[in-house]
């Protein structure tokens, strides 16, 4: 989850493996506990430190507002011994599960495809508390209970909540201690004849607000997509931003992904496709810098005309590594801009075009020195594959290595300070979850197999993971 540079030294070492751990001084410093608390730095470091969670937590989405998927404090699980991993419990009612876990208070947080939201004892798996926050009827598009993942973090009352966005247009802030509705706030309120809102966007934390991006289910309609912006105390509106126009021609646009919060705390999001004769209408199909008080646009990048394809959304949250911001687009590129200027440092394709089902839509991991990226159709040397892992220098875009997957990657992997990096992937027979050894790509074991979009996520020297087979707690056989 770290991305912030200190006096500790991040650079590539010839043993990879002790640089990643001189990372961990990190968390000494304390800044893995500010990133944790679910807000920007700034905001994080003014509550008192009762009020934020621990470094060995996931408390959000990607790990954090960073969305470095990180986590640099678990060092337990490694390469070398992941082989070992055991299975400690499995939670399958409500499977599937798209929503990522999110790991806090010693418990663990996740919405189901039929549109439960269930709180799980940490060490056991049973269930502490549940709440229905809905599901889409299947309509002009396929039914959806929950795919938001939950964000745990302390308001501005000290009062541990958990933010999640329901199957019903509705964000929701609950009471973490048994999931009471605190208050609960519109984000799209769908159709009752088409299936237009739907709630893909996971909240982010930061300024004493909740911010949320505003999409469509399937574009069979697309809607007017934007950010907004939710009191975290009172969900109370505080700012909204439209990506295009109004009027229903103009529709489209949408932030599937979920908002970051830069160093400086600004706030930055991606964008949709625009209509289809106007992909590129206003501030589709972009990566944009919001002021974090008005939503107004600070700074934006938009894809060029010529690298557009069809459906080509960014699909792909933000992250934040050194001095820039990037995403994946689903035409397979990766761009890096500087988020001084929105300026584009460098691309890299690493994914084919997604007429040929490329897409990228996950967000990679970032170690402090190196992306580690998940893609479907991918072609290596001269033979393509259904999928790959790679890792790339954060400065460049330069592979480092590249490993092949005999399914695409849909969902964004992660990465523990062991050195273990954990991608799931989605479609055919083989779809499952793979740990592999970040030095060098080599795929140390499949876990579990089932189709698999959400986030695996470290925390408390576990691995959590859910899946179509659903939410499985994961340890060496040795811990408690």
């Amino acid at each position: 989850m770290i991305s912030v540079k200190t006096g500790c030294s991040l650079r590539r070492r010839k043993n990879q493996r002790a640089a990643r751990l001189i990372a961990i001084c990190l968390v000494g410093a304390g800044i893995a506990s500010v990133l944790a608390a679910g807000s920007g730095a700034a905001a994080a470091a003014a509550r008192p430190a009762s009020s934020r969670l621990p470094a060995s937590d996931w408390p959000a989405y990607l790990g954090g507002p960073r969305h470095n998927s990180y986590n640099a404090s678990q060092t337990t699980i490694t390469p070398a011994n992941a082989g070992t991993l055991v299975r400690k419990w499995r939670f399958k009612t409500g499977s599937p599960y798209l929503a990522s876990p999110t790991i806090a208070a010693r418990s663990v947080f996740i919405g189901s495809a039929r549109g439960w939201f269930y709180k799980l004892n940490e060490t056991t798996g049973k269930v502490a508390a549940k709440v229905y926050i809905g599901r889409e009827p299947a309509l002009s598009c396929p039914a959806m209970g929950v795919t938001s993942t939950a964000t745990v973090a302390f308001n501005a009352r000290h009062v541990l909540t958990v933010y999640v966005a329901g199957g019903n247009g509705y964000l929701y802030a609950l009471r973490a201690s048994n999931l009471k509705v605190e208050w609960r706030s519109a984000v799209g309120i769908p159709s009752t004849k088409v299936n237009n809102y739907y709630n893909w966007s996971s909240p982010t934390v930061g300024h004493g607000k909740v911010f949320i991006g505003v999409a469509s289910e399937c574009d069979r309609p697309l809607v007017r997509g934007g950010v907004i912006a939710f009191n975290e105390t009172t969900g109370a509106k505080i700012a909204q931003f439209f990506t295009v126009p109004a009027g229903a021609k103009n529709a489209g646009g949408s932030v599937w992904s979920s908002v970051g919060i830069g160093p400086n705390g600004d706030v930055y999001a991606t964008t949709g496709n625009g209509p289809a004769a106007r992909p590129r209408l206003d501030r589709s199909e972009s990566i944009l810098k919001l002021d974090p008080t008005t939503l107004k646009v600070l700074g934006a990048y938009k894809v060029p005309a010529a690298e557009v394809t069809s459906d080509g959304d960014f699909g792909a949250s933000p992250i934040f590594f050194g001095s820039y911001v990037g995403a994946c687009n689903k035409n397979g590129i990766f761009y890096a801009l500087n988020q001084s200027n929105m300026k584009l440092a460098w691309s890299q394709r690493v994914a084919n075009a997604a007429g040929a089902d490329g897409q990228c839509l996950a967000t990679p991991a970032f170690d402090g020195t190196n992306l580690f990226l998940g893609a479907q159709s991918s072609t290596i040397g001269t033979t393509t594959y259904p999928g790959s892992v790679q890792e790339r220098v954060a400065s460049t875009g330069a592979l480092t290595w590249s490993t092949p997957l005999t399914s695409g990657v849909l969902g964004s992997p992660s990465l523990d300070g062991g050195g273990l990096l954990v991608a799931g992937t989605f479609a055919s027979t083989t779809a499952g979850i793979y740990l592999i050894d970040s030095a060098t790509g080599a795929i140390v074991r499949k876990l579990i197999g089932g189709k698999t979009f959400g986030q695996s996520v470290f925390a408390s020297n576990w691995l959590f993971t859910a899946n179509s087979n659903g939410v499985t707690a994961w340890a060496l056989p040795a811990a408690n």
